[in-house]
């Protein structure tokens, strides 16, 4: 495992020991706040949540000793990723028995979902599929882009949901490309915001999924925040890469990025339409492009 690799994982297991550790703090010093924000039925015997609570906080102890050794995080990882598979399927279950609602999805999209990639990843380091993974990020977010976008123009209105997982899906590509290019320039910083703005991307389309009625603030949290963010990011990579590809290309992506803020903060919905079409026409053949090198 490179330097600039072990310094990637060790910022996700710390992050992912930060937010374990304050969801098990507020789950079992408040064990109604959960049910009270999702408008659930108090629970009969909170003290059951308030257990889970410690327990999930348990396990990011063990992310947190994870970050410290990374050398002796495989375990720690190993296992906390088997819960957040693990998490989802009985989530599945319980919206298909009806214990609980469908708008209970941003529970496991941060618990979970989020971790998924970093988590992954770093148990498959070393091997080759790791390598090809590595090797073939570029591809991996234009072909997700692409995929999203033509969901978006072809199926949105008919189903929400699948198209808004899809561009989920894309916003990992993303990490994972930003990871791909910052580990060639040494450039951690950028990933960092990146991550931060996936975080917001994840909330915003959370929100589209699971409480359609908060659409502007979702529009806010995706269009804004995270594509501010990850506009930034790009920006970051890009004064730092010497001889890049296509960088016309790039700053034309980075340009629709902005203006996409522009519009999106002033709710201006052709707007939106005009600046996300420049964005994906330019940022996917640039990513294509990059992949060559």
């Amino acid at each position: 495992m490179s330097d600039f690799s072990a310094r990637l994982y060790r910022l996700a297991f710390a992050a992912a020991a930060t937010y374990n550790i304050a969801f098990g703090l507020w789950a079992a010093l408040f064990p109604n706040a959960f049910f009270d924000v999702f408008d659930l039925a108090a629970p009969r015997y909170p003290a059951i949540w308030a257990c889970l609570g410690m327990v999930i906080g348990l396990y990011g102890l063990g992310y947190a000793y994870a970050a410290w050794r990374i050398d002796r995080a495989f375990p720690f990882i190993a296992i906390g990723l088997a819960g957040k598979i693990l998490g989802p399927i009985g989530w599945l279950i319980a919206v298909r028995s009806h214990e609980l609602p469908f708008r209970t999805f941003p529970l496991i999209v941060f618990d979970d979902l989020l971790w998924w990639l970093p988590f992954g990843l770093f148990l498959l380091e070393g091997t080759r599929a790791s390598f090809f993974l590595k090797r073939t990020a570029p591809l991996w977010c234009a072909a997700a882009h692409g995929i999203a976008a033509i969901a978006t123009v072809t199926i949105l209105k008919t189903h929400p949901r699948p198209t808004w997982i899809l561009w989920m899906i894309a916003a990992v590509s993303l990490i994972g490309f930003y990871s791909w290019w910052g580990a060639r320039i040494g450039d951690i910083a950028a990933i960092s915001i990146a991550a931060v703005g996936i975080v917001c991307d994840f909330s915003g389309e959370s929100m589209f999924i699971a409480f359609p009625t908060l659409e502007r603030t979702a529009s806010l949290l995706t269009g804004g925040a995270a594509n501010g963010l990850y506009t930034l990011a790009g920006i970051l990579l890009t004064l730092n890469t010497p001889g890049l590809p296509l960088r016309w290309l790039a700053w034309i992506a980075w340009l629709s990025g902005l203006a996409l803020i522009i519009v999106t903060v002033l709710n201006v919905p052709i707007g939106v339409m005009i600046a996300s079409a420049a964005l994906m026409i330019s940022f996917i053949p640039f990513v294509i492009a990059t992949s060559r090198q």
